[in-house]
């Protein structure tokens, strides 16, 4: 190649096997996590959000399906092809999660290269990043890949879509993915996000009366979606104990960086230096956001890599601080739920892209680095999620067996030391058990009468 020195040759060729390498090993390391921890058994939130698949609702009905303060959307119509495909296999969701989560990974490399210019050997932090198993609950507990897989690969594709130079083709992207969002786990919040960002990007000044024109149609959209999803739904707490605002709302600010640090084994607590550590955390992330918006109102819609940070940080933040008005009432510990650890990545991808954009010139980005590869090697440390993990196997598996062999559900919660479900007579637990015992489905596979 003229003009090529052949060392720079040599490492463009030779850093993506580098980085698609580790992201095999780390996939690989996931798989196993999976394979170890996980039960064909199904649990707790999932007797719920499956309903519909036990009532054989229509697709429309099992999309817009309320569970809790979200809706399943995309996750439902998946499990609708993956249950009976499998057999109600209690694993296979938890490995449908993790190839989604390695999706999220890929999509996280291929936004780098988009914002970032060729890959690097730092990219490795992305894999990092998404394929981690710290987020144990996301596997091994109730498995929903509405609540948290998804989430974290569409708003990764969301931020993709913000690279998009065609004004139309990235309107209808947003707007196509924002529905998605919107009516998939938590997302939901991205609905508010959107009409805005849609209006800032239609009154840039440069653009042309059509392109104005997408826009505006593109906001009216939006907002008809988050219509869409308020239209029946029945406002719901995740906490019997919720109440706002909470009695010492300055809580919120420290639970908010719990949930933002726990990717990075935050611990949660009401001490005076986990508070501040929380506080710092959060007001990191806000500065951050601040900035972003600050350079977006400098550059308009002429930088991708502003347009595409500050989405996913901004969610990022609003995810956080609404877990603090909800979570609140259950203490700070309740911060350290590794199932909102998809949610957050996002928001860390954003950090990084940025480092990783501005590290050509200034000094600090590049110390800042390394400083980021090894705080995402050192979260793959916590001993929590494993304990937790090794927790949940041995309560599923004594329960299991315990119901194999005596068909009480009362006393199999006693023996297993954990609920299947915590009131089984409100799910019609007994009832779902049979049905599944009737076609021989999840913990029932292989019995024979």
């Amino acid at each position: 190649m003229a003009g090529v020195h052949p060392r720079s040759a040599w490492a463009a060729r030779t850093i993506p096997w580098f980085v698609a390498a580790v992201f095999a090993l780390l996939a690989v390391r996931l798989a196993d996590f999976i394979n170890r921890y996980t039960v064909n058994i199904v649990y707790w939130d999932q007797w719920d959000f499956l309903q519909g698949l036990f009532d054989g609702a229509d697709a429309w009905t099992l999309f817009r399906w309320q569970h809790g303060p979200q809706r399943q959307g995309l996750g439902n119509l998946i499990l609708a092809v993956l249950y009976p495909a499998t057999g109600w296999n209690g694993r296979a969701d938890a490995a449908a999660s993790a190839i989604v989560m390695m999706m999220a990974a890929a999509a996280g490399l291929w936004l780098v290269k988009r914002v970032c210019g060729r890959l690097r050997p730092w990219d490795i932090v992305v894999p990092l990043l998404f394929l981690t198993t710290s987020n144990a609950e996301t596997y091994v507990v109730a498995p929903n890949l509405a609540h948290g897989p998804l989430p974290a690969l569409l708003l990764v594709a969301y931020a993709l879509a913000l690279t998009i130079q065609s004004h139309s083709q990235r309107c209808i992207a947003i707007v196509v993915l924002n529905f998605l969002c919107v009516n998939t786990g938590f997302t939901w919040l991205l609905g508010g996000l959107t009409p805005a960002l849609l209006l800032f990007l239609g009154c840039s000044p440069h653009l042309a009366s059509r392109e104005r024109s997408i826009y505006g149609a593109g906001v009216v959209a939006s907002i008809a979606t988050l219509v869409l999803f308020f239209y029946g739904f029945m406002p719901q707490s995740a906490t019997d104990c919720f109440q706002f605002p909470h009695a010492r709302p300055w809580e919120y600010l420290p639970f908010s960086g719990f949930v933002l640090g726990r990717p990075f084994g935050l611990a949660a607590g009401d001490s005076g230096r986990q508070l501040l550590v929380g506080t710092l955390f959060v007001t990191g992330v806000s500065a951050f956001v601040a900035y972003g918006v600050f350079r977006l109102v400098r550059t308009r819609d002429r930088s991708p890599l502003w347009l595409a940070a500050t989405s996913l940080a901004a969610f990022t933040l609003l995810f956080a601080s609404s877990s603090a008005v909800g979570r609140i009432c259950l203490g700070f510990p309740s911060a350290s739920a590794t199932r909102y650890i998809p949610y957050v990545l996002p928001g860390f991808l954003a950090m990084y892209l940025v480092i990783r954009s501005v590290s050509a010139r200034s000094y600090i980005a590049t110390a800042l680095l390394p400083v980021f590869l090894v705080a995402c090697i050192a979260k793959e440390r916590d001993s929590l999620s494993a304990s937790e993990a090794e927790t949940y196997l041995k309560y599923k598996e004594r329960w299991r067996e315990c119901y194999l062999s005596t068909r009480d559900i009362d006393a199999c919660d006693a023996l297993a030391g954990h609920a299947v479900y915590p009131a089984p007579q409100q799910t019609n637990l007994k009832r779902k058990l049979d049905w599944l015992e009737a076609r021989r489905l999840s913990l029932f596979s292989g019995v024979s009468r």
